[in-house]
This record gives structure tokens, C-alpha cells and sequence, in this order.
């Protein structure tokens, strides 16, 4: 378990540059390409805007949580709590803290919540994502529909799938 100093909270007004940080360091495919530099930034600032909408769009009562230490934010998770699922939508964890264990705290903080609610926890990987692959098939999670492209995996408390 994480120490206990990291802790989950609601997103602040003031936490907009760190989201955008936070989601800049997640695509290194944008930032490797052979462009110019304000091409690529304003790319990346395009891609994120249509994943904040597509957020908006297919999951209306998404909630985000940025997880902290010391009052820095270093990660952040979204999910969705509907009837009987809790749904992780998307976590990320600056490249400068990844390593320690916050993914996997995060991850666990869902497994908690889904217990107590009785609930299943799910979530869409992309294959090709070897590390959040490990991550979550280390925390219980089984594959239970596949494509091309990705895996949904689910996790229930004392329930194997």
C-alpha cells in the first residue's frame, strides 16, 4: 500500500496546468513526431480538448480525482459510478513519480469503493499498453471482451470472472 501521505482529492479551479502537464506527458506518440514545435503543441492541445469532450459526451456524471502528496499533484484518475459498475475511464501519473506504486493506489481506492458499494469495476485497455496491461491483471482484473485494438477487463471483490 502507498504511504500514507498520498491522498485523493476533487479537482480545483487552479489545477488546469496540471492537467494539461499531466496529459502532455501522456502522449509521447504526438511529441516524437518530426514536426514543428507549435504544430505538435497545438496538436497535443487539440487532442486533449476532444478527450475532455468525449469524456463529456459518453460519460455526463464522470468524476475526476487528482492524487497528491505533500500538496503536489502527481496523478489523476476519472471514473463513472453507475448501477452496479464503477467505470474507470482514465488514469495517469506524471512521468517523474511513475514507478512508486500511484497507479496501483489509485486503482485500489476504485477496488475499495467498488466493494463497499458491492459493485463491479471496469475499464477498456489498449493492448498495446504493456505496463497498464500488467497493472491491472496484477490487481485481479479479467479480459471478458476483446478487440483488434483493445481489452475490457472487470474486477469484482472475491468474484472470479
Amino acid at each position: 500500500m502507498s504511504p500514507p501521505d498520498f491522498h485523493l482529492r476533487s479537482v480545483h479551479e487552479n489545477d488546469q496546468e496540471f492537467i494539461d502537464t499531466l496529459y502532455r506527458s501522456t502522449r509521447e506518440d504526438l511529441l516524437m513526431l518530426p514536426m514543428d514545435l507549435v504544430f505538435i503543441d497545438n496538436l497535443v492541445r487539440s487532442q486533449q480538448q476532444i478527450h475532455a469532450l468525449g469524456v463529456q459526451q459518453n460519460y455526463p456524471n464522470a468524476q475526476t480525482k487528482i492524487l497528491e502528496s505533500q500538496s503536489q499533484a502527481l496523478g489523476r484518475m476519472i471514473f463513472e459510478h453507475a448501477t452496479g459498475d464503477i467505470r474507470l475511464i482514465d488514469i495517469a501519473v506524471l512521468p517523474s513519480a511513475q514507478r512508486q506504486g500511484l497507479a496501483r493506489y489509485m486503482l485500489q481506492h476504485l477496488q475499495q469503493m467498488a466493494e463497499t458499494l458491492q459493485a463491479s469495476l471496469s475499464l477498456r485497455v489498449v493492448k498495446n499498453n504493456l505496463k497498464a496491461r500488467r497493472l491491472y491483471l496484477s490487481a485481479g482484473f479479467q479480459i471478458v471482451d476483446e478487440d483488434e485494438l483493445s481489452e475490457q477487463m472487470r474486477w469484482r471483490a472475491g468474484v472470479t470472472l
